[in-house]
């Protein structure tokens, strides 16, 4: 009776503990995806007579240096024929993509179509997983005909899994160009992911470490290079599963992979010396 009580007692509280795991888990969730929709209006918002502009950030390659964002166009008041075009001949401005439709012309009374940019992220991606990495967002409209800027106002919004993206305005231009800088991280589960993963490499290494200290001090196991071996290209895959995690030379390979693999490698070497000391004669 009393093992029986005891045991009852233990998965009671086993029952409580990952309950509150699990609620945290999901609490962690929510935080994490209301921290990764990123909303930012910029511009005239109160003339009635504007264009509106929603960029939807649609990709980011910290390793490519690249980030896409779709942007789609709505003119109201004045400024529109339909309510999908509108009354001028207008053109799209926006220096800071790399390669995108940056001047191309709308025509009027045809329905605007959304544009697809491409912007250079500055960054060092071999920082994984404390990188960070910024772009400029320059946007306006231009009247072909006369040449003069259009009243617009700008909504940024995505939501990117595995990175946190923050915008704040950029000043010194024209109030009709909306102008903003986005700054790109890792999210706090992938930072989380992939520091467990520096952990269980360091829990990996000090066990094959204190394998070592066994086998100089005589002791022996004939299935010793057989284990090394297999953690050596284990370790690789342990490495390479961290998420959206670069070629090898990033910060986290030499907080922890490069010297466990290093201690690894000092392993099959000293097991294999002991496999052929203790060979059968």
């Amino acid at each position: 009776m009393p093992r029986i009580k005891a045991a009852a007692i233990g998965g009671l509280v086993a029952i409580i503990v990952f309950s509150a795991a699990y609620y945290m888990a999901l609490n962690a969730y929510q935080k994490e995806s209301e921290d990764q929709v990123t909303l930012l209006i910029t511009g005239d918002i109160k003339n009635p007579d504007r264009m509106e502009m929603v960029a939807n950030i649609i990709t980011l390659d910290p390793q490519r240096e690249e980030a896409k964002i779709r942007l789609s166009f709505y003119p109201t008041g004045n400024l529109s024929k339909d309510g999908l075009s509108c009354i001028y001949d207008l053109k799209l401005i926006a220096p800071e993509a790399a390669r995108s439709d940056s001047g191309q012309a709308f025509p009027r009374g045809v329905p605007l179509p959304s544009v697809e940019l491409s912007y250079v992220m500055v960054g060092q991606v071999n920082d994984y997983p404390f990188d960070e990495h910024a772009l400029q967002l320059i946007l306006a409209l231009n009247r072909t005909d006369p040449d003069m800027i259009v009243p617009s106002a700008v909504l940024i919004r995505g939501n990117v899994p595995g990175f946190k993206i923050g915008l704040e305005p950029l000043s010194g231009l024209p109030d009709e160009v909306n102008a903003m800088k986005m700054t790109v991280t890792r999210s706090w589960t992938v930072q989380d992911a992939a520091m467990a993963g520096i952990v269980v490499m360091w829990a990996i290494g000090i066990g094959v470490f204190a394998l070592i200290v066994l086998m100089l001090s005589g002791w022996y196991n004939v299935r010793m290079p057989a284990l090394f071996a297999a953690l050596l290209f284990g370790l690789f895959s342990l490495r390479n599963s961290l998420p959206g995690t670069p070629p090898i030379g990033t910060y986290s390979d030499f907080l922890a992979f490069l010297w466990v693999q290093g201690i690894v490698a000092l392993a099959l070497l000293v097991a294999i010396l002991a496999t052929l000391k203790n060979r059968p004669t």
